[in-house]
């Protein structure tokens, strides 16, 4: 689809496999991808796909929030993920470009605030930042090969970079944890039990309801 440097790609996907994919995808393009939580009110995504100036929207269709405005145009500018067929397209790594590989200031990610007090606004992070707190994330807390990391953060909050990249950048695991299992303590529970993660990052939200089902005994 022609994305490179200074574009910005909507994803707008479950969490699971796919999502995960078309992060690395739009990062190794060099555009910068923007989160678009199927969960949250179909106004609020019309406004981010405006105010971002979405070049390409990345969807399936069990989330198929497609801006309002696009219908006219919207066979060109999305990308429904459940059309491809992966095993027709090659595999290899993309070759060396200059003028299309994302360089330390471009943006790798615009994650909106709240908007709780106004409009959401965007923040642009750039490739140096992500590079930077990725790695300051490996030294410390730390974490390696041997590792079993739990995804349980929306994509839409910008903490989830480090779960979802910082593990493939080291060769850990990533577990990508379902959003109705991630807001279940007893769920959550047992999956990091059976999946043996040793690795998660939380809201204090989240370790209550872990520190409650531990509780019950459940």
């Amino acid at each position: 689809r022609g994305v490179g440097r200074g574009h910005r790609v909507g994803i707008c996907l479950e969490r699971g496999a796919d999502m995960v994919a078309a992060v690395l995808a739009v990062l190794k393009s060099g555009a910068a991808y923007v989160p678009l939580d199927p969960a949250f009110p179909q106004a609020r995504l019309d406004f981010y796909a405006q105010d971002a100036s979405l070049s390409l929207l990345l969807t399936h269709g069990q989330a198929a929030n497609i801006p309002r405005d696009w219908h006219a145009d919207a066979a060109a500018r999305t990308l429904n993920l459940d059309k491809l067929d992966w095993s027709q397209l090659p595999g290899g790594p993309l070759p060396p470009d200059a003028q299309l590989d994302a360089q330390a200031e471009d943006a790798a990610y615009v994650i909106y605030t709240s908007g709780s007090t106004g409009k959401p606004k965007g923040v642009c992070v750039p490739h140096r930042a992500v590079a930077n707190f990725l790695e300051s994330m490996r030294k410390a807390p730390g974490i390696g090969p041997d590792d079993r990391l739990a995804a349980v953060t929306t994509l839409s909050f910008d903490i989830a970079v480090a779960e979802l990249v910082l593990p493939l950048s080291v060769g850990a695991l990533a577990i990508v944890v379902p959003r109705e299992v991630a807001m279940d303590g007893t769920r959550l529970r047992r999956l990091l039990e059976e999946e043996e993660v040793n690795v998660l990052q939380a809201t204090p939200g989240m370790w209550r309801l872990l520190s409650d089902a531990q509780s019950r005994g459940s």
